[in-house]
């Protein structure tokens, strides 16, 4: 996948890059600093999905928006909402309110590949990276056990550690992949680190992890539990 970053801030741009090179599949992300540049570089082809800054020198993002033809995949990245209801006027695929974070920006890539390929699968993370009071811990999510909801945070457990991050759990459940199954409001297993379920628990090694009835049936047809 070939990508354009089109924004006068410079962090924005190497943001946005850095974030691409957390991304299964993508080639190379160029980046314009005004919006006269921009076109020019989009009128000669070659770029699958632009991200689109609003507030641009030389032409707007909005003006830009207009010359685009609607089938080309634009991510609107901004500082303020006022624009999102109307972007969308332009088929935008998805409009990031800055500071971007990496969890809703893999959401925009994901709809983008959706839109260039909708019958092609996109290949979920095998690790992500996440905050843990001050630092970015990277969790690699074969270690996983499960992760459990701790109010506004999330505690992902391995068999070593665990991390804390600030983020829901219908956010992650969103960004993980099929072997993590949700069993309970509070909890999503790692399907693969399961040994066996009994009276209504999922048991992973040492831990014992409750079932809600709602998630019960979900759980054994994901299992493919052998009548």
């Amino acid at each position: 996948m070939k990508c354009l970053v089109v924004d006068d801030d410079p962090l924005v741009c190497a943001t946005v890059e850095q974030f691409l090179g957390r991304v299964e599949g993508v080639e190379y992300c160029l980046q314009a600093n005004d919006g006269l540049i921009a076109l020019n570089l989009l009128s000669a082809g070659g770029f699958d999905l632009v991200f689109l800054d609003l507030q641009m020198p030389g032409l707007d993002g909005e003006s830009l928006l207009r010359a685009l033809p609607r089938e080309m995949p634009v991510v609107v990245i901004s500082a303020s909402p006022d624009f999102g209801a109307k972007s969308y006027e332009f088929n935008v695929v998805d409009y990031l309110v800055k500071p971007l974070e990496f969890t809703r920006f893999y959401q925009a890539v994901i709809k983008a590949r959706d839109r260039m390929a909708p019958r092609t699968p996109v290949a979920a993370p095998r690790e992500i990276f996440v905050k843990d009071g001050t630092r970015i811990v990277k969790v690699d999510l074969s270690k996983v056990l499960f992760v459990k909801a701790e109010a506004s945070y999330v505690d992902f457990v391995t068999e070593e550690q665990s991390f804390l991050s600030l983020m829901s759990m219908k956010k992650l459940e969103e960004i993980l992949p099929d072997e993590f199954i949700r069993v309970h409001r509070s909890y999503i297993v790692n399907r693969g680190r399961i040994a066996r379920i009994e009276d209504g628990m999922v048991i992973i090694g040492k831990h014992k992890i409750p079932i809600s009835q709602s998630h019960r049936d979900e759980l054994i047809k994901r299992l493919n539990v052998i009548n």
